[in-house]
């Protein structure tokens, strides 16, 4: 998935693979991560996870400039 907006992504439980662009963080319980405007996210769970995500999109809504992409699932 790729969107106009940035985002901050805080994991509150669990652990997972987070892929942005071409750089793969392993998260867990308690870490941020950040995701640039138009840059791909991937996410893949190892547990179950719990994420919240900050974003600045309702800014681009609010202007009519909002757009999403999401990649077929491989």
């Amino acid at each position: 998935m790729r969107s106009v907006g940035s985002a901050v992504w805080q994991v509150f439980d669990g652990d997972a693979v987070a892929t942005v662009g071409d750089k793969v963080f392993d998260i867990t319980k308690g870490e941020l991560f950040v995701v640039p405007s138009w840059c791909e996210v991937t996410l893949t769970a190892r547990t179950q996870i719990d994420l919240f995500r900050f974003s600045d999109e309702p800014v681009y809504e609010a202007l009519g400039l909002a757009r999403t992409h999401r990649g077929e699932n491989k």
